[in-house]
């Protein structure tokens, strides 16, 4: 078995090989992504001088996004319009107390979002991406929408924003066959 540090072929996974995919694969143009965390809690149980510590629950944090807001395609209307999928209405004419967020719409205005990470097909000299890892986020939905500021003393880039909370996260590798128990 060689050594990651002695053999030329491998290549590590790089932080800037990656993409992001929303419902129906729809481009987005992302400058940075949190990939998933997962907290389990503990439990404490004292025996004479003694405590010993059992896992219990996971839970999983909400990811963040940062996109980069281009004129064309334009992300900011890209945003705004999966808010509106997700139940979200303007308060004009009569407001109706069936209107709103519903999970199911919240949801489905995301689909199974997919963190990609891609690397060389073939090892460090070979020229071509593909997809080596992939986290699969859950039921998300957004929690947080910052459509960026605008500011006359600088050059940089409108960049948007978001939280997404999800339920849970499934990870496959490239030369895996891992399996979630509720895939």
């Amino acid at each position: 078995m060689s050594s990651f540090w002695s053999d030329a072929t491998l290549e590590p996974k790089r932080k800037y090989r990656f993409r992001m995919l929303l419902a129906n694969n729809d481009s987005y143009t992302i400058k940075s992504v949190k990939n998933p965390t997962v907290k389990i809690s503990e439990t404490p149980h004292k025996f004479l001088n003694h405590t010993y510590y059992y896992p219990g629950r996971a839970e999983w944090d909400p990811i963040d996004v940062t996109f980069v807001d281009p004129q064309n395609p334009d992300q900011t209307l890209k945003l705004y319009k999966k808010l509106r999928e997700s139940g979200y209405n303007t308060p004009t004419g009569r407001v109706s107390a069936l209107e709103g967020f519903t999970k199911s719409a919240a949801t489905l205005a995301l689909g199974d979002v997919q963190i990609q990470t891609l690397g060389p097909t073939g090892g460090a000299s070979d020229t071509t991406l593909d997809i080596i890892g992939r986290w699969t986020i859950k039921n998300p939905f957004f929690t947080n929408i910052s459509w960026g500021d605008f500011s006359y003393d600088s050059e940089d880039m409108v960049e948007l924003s978001t939280t997404i909370r999800y339920d849970y996260a499934t990870y496959s590798g490239k030369n895996s066959a891992l399996k979630s128990f509720k895939d």
